[in-house]
């Protein structure tokens, strides 16, 4: 899996969480909120997703990157799209959470004023179709300890990774998927 911003390139999963603890290193003693979202498109026989990983110190600057993959499927069932959307953030956050879990705990532990939130964001809301699997869909984060956000909270799923999934051309092989 490889990520991307707007000033970095082709970094790992390893580079994105080493990204992650040196911006809590920064300034420890704040709140952060870590959210990761997925974002679909189709286009012709392509299904682009584009998965965001976002850390927020409220109030005082936040660092994201992406991942993106294109599929030779076209996902034309709502269900099947959200879904894989959704289990896309979960693997990832369940990833994630692992990989930080003790830098998350001795912060907690040496810094009074440390907190962290986790946070799936899905791109379903109360209205439209996808109405229909938001129990679903927030489901499979109960049992994570994450707090699963939808529109309009869900900002990393509805905004920054829909707008990385809408640009992708079908010859991009740096960022593909062959499915």
């Amino acid at each position: 899996m490889r990520f991307f911003n707007s000033t970095q390139k082709n970094m790992d999963l390893a580079t994105v969480v080493e990204k992650i603890k040196s911006f809590i290193a920064q300034n420890p003693n704040q709140n952060y909120r870590i959210a990761v979202g997925t974002d679909s498109q189709v286009r012709g026989n392509y299904t682009c997703f584009a998965a965001g990983i976002h850390i927020h110190r409220v109030g005082q600057g936040a660092w994201c990157c992406v991942h993106k993959r294109v599929e030779k499927r076209k996902y034309n069932n709502l269900r099947e799209k959200i879904s894989k959307e959704t289990v896309i953030t979960y693997e990832l956050l369940s990833v994630l959470n692992d990989m930080l879990t003790d830098t998350l705990c001795t912060y907690t532990e040496n810094y009074r004023n440390f907190d962290c939130r986790i946070e799936a964001h899905i791109d379903v809301g109360t209205k439209g179709e996808t109405r229909k699997l938001i129990r679903e869909m927030v489901g499979y984060f109960e049992g994570m300890g994450v707090d699963a956000k939808i529109k309009p909270d869900s900002f990393v799923a509805s905004s920054y990774a829909d707008r990385c999934s809408k640009s992708f051309k079908k010859d991009q092989k740096d960022h593909r998927k062959a499915v």
